[in-house]
């Protein structure tokens, strides 16, 4: 009883949601569309985003990913307007574990940590030069290594972005 009906739902925030529905809730595949252009297609369970599933904004920002209590949660590749990418893990909406940032001519591969670089991991300028090493708080800070253009190195202590 109540089980996959197609039929519109209207959320709270004015969104026209198209799809399957259980005990009339969003439920299995459907699409949320608001006024302003932004939508949202994937999959659903008691209403909320689940799974896999992609939203789009109407920037052309959009998130393909994987969602978990109406958050980004999993796998998932974000793409700011402007170009700003991010391809990795995500924790309740934040960019948390392995991944890679592309951003104003910088690429940033290795660890996150509540959308910060943390951990290990490599920035490569787009001048050539790179380091390696640890971060914390989004900075280099740590043991590291700074390879300019050339492929001189430079090895030493970072501390909140300054080589020490």
């Amino acid at each position: 009883m109540g089980c996959c009906i197609n039929s519109p739902y209207i959320y709270p925030d004015g969104g026209v949601y198209d799809g399957e529905l259980k005990n009339g809730l969003p439920n299995g595949k459907g699409k949320i569309q608001w006024k302003n252009g932004d939508y949202f297609e994937g999959n659903f369970e008691g209403g909320q985003k689940i799974g896999k599933g992609i939203f789009k904004w109407n920037d052309q920002s959009y998130y393909d990913g994987e969602f978990q209590n109406e958050n980004f949660h999993g796998y998932g590749e974000y793409q700011w307007y402007g170009g700003k990418l991010y391809k990795g893990q995500w924790v309740n909406g934040k960019m948390d574990g392995q991944g890679i940032l592309i951003d104003d001519g910088k690429q940033y591969q290795g660890q996150f940590k509540n959308d910060k670089k943390e951990g290990q991991g490599e920035m490569k300028w787009s001048n050539g030069q790179k380091y390696i090493g640890e971060w914390k708080n989004g900075k280099q800070h740590g043991k590291g290594q700074l390879i300019d253009a050339h492929g001189h190195v430079i090895d030493g202590q970072w501390i909140k972005g300054k080589k020490q």
